[in-house]
C-alpha cells in the first residue's frame, strides 16, 4: 500500500511538474510587460494600443508600443524585467519598440536616458535614436543623450557597447564616449568620457538601491520590484514554506484592494496597486491568511525555475447574473487572491472563451487536470501546505472579507474602494467562478491608471514632431487593436451560449473609420531593410526634409572649446585611430564639454577625434556581440513535497551589426 501510495504521488508530481513545464514554455512567447517604479514630477504616456495620452503612476505596466514622456523638471525609472533598467531625465520622450523575453528595443527620440544591464539579463538589446542603434554587449550602465535628429551622445560608464549607423559599426569601452554627428554620412568622434555628474550619480545610487536589497535573499532574482519590500514590511520563516512576507498594514488590510483594474493588450484586465511595493507581490507568488495576517509566499527560489508574471494572481467571482436587452454580465465583480493550493485561471491572451461554473464545484477539485487551461498550484495538491483560499472562504469568515467587489461599473472605470465589504456565505455559494474571460466591456476609462490628467508641457514633449529612428532590425506588430479588443468581448457577451474565442486581432474591426489591417500599426510607417539604399538611407522624398549633417568643425555641439592639435579625420572600419592615415583634417578640434538637460556640464578637458563613417563597396561581415555570461542551470531531484513553479530557459538573443533601415514612426495611432 505504502509503495502504490508513493508512486501515485511520484505520477502526480510528475504530471503537474510538466503542466509548469508548458505553461514556462508558453512564457517565452508572451509579451513583456514593464513597471514604472518610481516618479519625480510629471510623467505621461501615450499608449500604443489606443493612441490615448493618460498619466502615469507608480506600478503603471507598459507594454510594446507604449510611449513615455517627462516633462520639465521630471524624471521616472522604468524597470523593463528584471535586469534591464531605463531611466528618463526631464523633457525626454522614448517608444518601447519591442518587449519580451527575448528582445528589448528602446527608441530614444529626444532628451538624456540612463541604461542598466544587471546580471542575469537575458535579452538581446537595442537602443535606437534618429542616427544611431547601440547593442549593450555586457552587464554595465550606460549614458545616451539624443542632442537633435542629426546628434547622438553615448557613454559607456561600465562594460561595453557597440555603436551600429547605416555605413557601419563600432565598439565603445568602459570610460569612453562616442559623439555621432549627422544622418545621411554621420561622422563620429571617441573620447574620454568626461567625470559623472549628478545624473550619473543619480543613477548610481538607483542601480545600488536594486541591487543591495535584503529581500533578494529572500526570494528570485526575476521578481522584478522586490527590493521595494525591504522598507515595507517583514520577512518570516514559516514551515512548508520558507520564508514569506507581511506587510505594514491596517489589521483589516487585505491585498488586492488598494488600487485599480487597467486594461492591457493581451493581458487583459491588469492590477495596478496605489502601494508602492504593490508590483511582485501581486504579479507573482502567492497570499495566504495565517496567525491573523496575510503573507505574500514568492514561492520556490531555485535557479532551475523561473516564476511566471500574470496581471494578477487572483480568483474572479460573477455576483448577480444581469440580463440586459443585447448581452449578460453581473450585476457586481469580485476578486480573492490566489492561494499556494488554489488552481490559478488565467483570463489573458488568445483563445480564451467566457465560461464560469458554481463555486462549490471549484472546491470539490482534486484532480491536476487542467481545466479550461487553468494553472496548476504552486504546492503539490494533497500537500498539507496546499492551503486554498477559494475553500477558506466558505468557512474562514477573515478570508472572506478580502473578497473585493465592486460594480461592473466601477470595475471598468477602475474604481476600487479600499472598505471592506461584507460578503456573506450564501452569496458567496450563488456566485459563479470565473475560468475564462472575464464579461466586462473595457472603455477608455479603463486604460488609465490615475485619475490626473496629462500635463500640457508634458503632452508637448511626445507631440512636437515626428519621431524617426535607425534600427537595425524591424520592430514587431504593433499591439491588437483596443477597439477589436473591446468590440470581440462584447460579441461574446451577446452570445453566452456560444464558446466564442477572444483572438485579439484586427481583421474585421475598423478604425477610425476605415477598415484595419493586420498586422499594421496606423500612424507608423516602417521601410524595410531590402529597400534601404546603404549610401542614403532615407525612403525617397524624405531625405530633403532631413537636417543637414553638421560639420564638427564648423557647427556648434555639445562639445565646445579647441584642443591642440587637429584630429584626424578616418574612414570607418578602418584600425584603431593611431594618426597613420587621414583624409583632409578639419579646423581646430572640439574638446569634451558633455551637457545635460539638467544643466550639468562635463570639464572641457576630455580629447576626442572625429572620424567618418564612409559607406563600402562590400557590407562588413555580420558579427554576433558578445553574449552576457548565461549561469548554469541543472533540473534538481523531484521532491514529493516540494512546490512547483515554471522551470527557466534562458534565451540569449544578441544583437546585429552592420547595416539597418530607417524607421519612420508618426505620433498619432488615433482611432483605435
Amino acid at each position: 500500500m505504502k509503495f502504490r501510495h508513493c508512486t501515485l504521488s511520484i505520477l502526480i508530481l510528475t504530471l503537474v511538474f510538466f503542466g509548469q513545464r508548458t505553461s514556462a514554455a508558453a512564457g517565452t512567447t508572451e509579451p513583456g510587460v514593464a513597471r514604472v517604479s518610481l516618479i519625480q514630477g510629471e510623467v505621461s504616456s501615450m499608449r500604443g494600443d489606443s493612441g490615448d495620452e493618460v498619466a502615469v503612476a507608480v506600478n503603471t505596466p507598459l507594454v510594446q508600443g507604449d510611449k513615455v514622456s517627462t516633462d520639465q523638471q521630471s524624471r521616472t525609472e522604468i524597470q523593463l524585467d528584471h535586469a534591464n533598467v531605463l531611466r528618463l531625465d526631464q523633457n525626454t520622450r522614448v517608444t518601447l519598440a519591442d518587449l519580451s523575453r527575448a528582445r528589448i528595443q528602446v527608441q530614444v527620440a529626444q532628451g538624456l536616458v540612463g541604461y542598466t544591464v544587471l546580471t542575469g539579463n537575458e535579452a538581446g538589446i537595442e537602443i535606437d535614436t534618429p542616427n544611431v542603434a547601440i547593442h549593450p554587449l555586457h552587464e554595465g550602465s550606460f549614458r545616451l543623450q539624443v542632442v537633435s535628429e542629426s546628434e547622438t551622445q553615448f557613454v559607456v560608464r561600465d562594460g561595453e557597447a557597440e555603436v551600429s549607423t547605416p555605413q557601419g559599426s563600432t565598439r565603445v569601452q568602459k570610460n569612453q564616449i562616442i559623439t555621432i554627428q549627422g544622418s545621411d554620412n554621420p561622422q563620429y568622434q571617441v573620447a574620454r568620457a568626461p567625470e559623472p555628474d549628478e545624473w550619473d550619480q543619480w543613477n548610481r545610487d538607483r542601480d545600488r538601491t536594486i541591487q543591495d536589497a535584503q529581500s533578494w535573499s529572500h526570494t528570485d532574482r526575476y521578481y522584478t520590484g522586490a527590493y521595494e519590500l525591504d522598507s515595507h514590511g517583514h520577512w518570516a520563516w514559516t514551515p512548508g514554506y520558507g520564508w514569506v512576507w507581511s506587510p505594514n498594514v491596517d489589521p483589516l488590510w487585505a491585498p488586492y484592494r488598494s488600487g485599480r483594474w487597467t486594461f492591457e493588450p493581451y493581458w487583459g484586465w491588469t492590477w495596478v496597486s496605489y502601494e508602492p511595493w504593490g508590483w511582485a507581490p501581486y504579479h507573482y507568488g502567492r497570499w495566504f491568511f495565517q496567525n491573523s495576517a496575510w503573507w505574500w509566499w514568492p514561492g520556490p527560489v531555485t535557479p532551475a525555475y523561473r516564476p511566471l508574471w500574470a496581471p494578477a494572481y487572483v480568483s474572479f467571482f460573477g455576483l448577480g447574473l444581469g440580463i440586459r436587452p443585447s448581452s449578460f454580465g453581473y450585476h457586481s465583480i469580485g476578486w480573492l487572491p490566489v492561494g499556494p493550493g488554489d488552481y490559478f485561471y488565467p483570463w489573458y491572451g488568445r483563445g480564451r472563451a467566457f465560461s464560469a461554473v458554481n463555486i462549490t464545484g471549484i472546491t470539490r477539485v482534486r484532480s491536476i487536470a487542467n481545466v479550461n487551461g487553468a494553472v496548476s498550484p504552486l504546492v503539490t495538491p494533497g500537500s498539507r501546505y496546499a492551503y486554498s483560499n477559494v475553500r477558506a472562504v466558505l468557512t474562514d469568515d477573515r478570508v472572506r472579507q478580502a473578497v473585493t467587489r465592486v460594480s461592473e461599473n466601477d470595475f471598468v472605470r477602475g474604481r476600487v474602494s479600499q472598505a471592506s465589504r461584507a460578503v456573506s456565505v450564501e452569496t458567496i455559494r450563488r456566485a459563479q467562478f470565473v475560468t475564462g474571460t472575464i464579461p466586462a466591456v473595457p472603455t477608455r476609462q479603463s486604460l488609465r491608471s490615475a485619475d490626473r490628467p496629462v500635463h500640457l508641457a508634458s503632452s508637448a514633449v511626445r507631440t512636437s514632431n515626428t519621431d524617426r529612428f535607425f534600427t537595425l532590425r524591424q520592430t514587431p506588430p504593433s499591439p491588437h487593436s483596443f477597439n477589436s479588443r473591446a468590440a470581440e468581448i462584447q460579441r461574446m457577451m451577446q452570445t453566452p451560449g456560444q464558446a466564442q474565442t477572444i483572438t485579439g486581432q484586427a481583421r474585421d474591426a475598423t478604425i477610425g473609420g476605415r477598415p484595419a489591417v493586420a498586422g499594421t500599426q496606423p500612424g507608423r510607417t516602417t521601410v524595410p531593410r531590402e529597400a534601404v539604399n546603404p549610401q542614403r538611407p532615407f525612403a525617397s522624398g524624405q531625405a530633403e526634409n532631413r537636417p543637414t549633417p553638421r560639420d564638427p568643425a564648423t557647427s556648434p555641439s555639445q562639445f565646445s572649446g579647441s584642443r591642440p592639435g587637429a584630429p584626424t579625420w578616418r574612414h570607418f572600419g578602418e584600425n584603431a585611430p593611431n594618426g597613420s592615415s587621414s583624409a583632409t583634417p578639419p579646423a581646430a578640434g572640439n574638446r569634451s564639454s558633455f551637457q545635460s538637460p539638467s544643466s550639468n556640464s562635463f570639464p572641457n578637458d576630455r580629447q576626442g577625434e572625429w572620424h567618418h563613417f564612409t559607406p563600402s563597396a562590400q557590407r562588413p561581415a555580420e558579427r554576433q556581440p558578445q553574449n552576457f555570461r548565461q549561469p548554469e542551470y541543472s533540473r534538481p531531484p523531484l521532491e514529493i513535497h516540494r512546490p512547483i513553479v515554471s522551470e527557466r530557459q534562458p534565451q540569449l538573443n544578441p544583437g546585429r551589426s552592420g547595416h539597418g533601415s530607417w524607421q519612420g514612426q508618426g505620433h498619432q495611432r488615433s482611432g483605435r
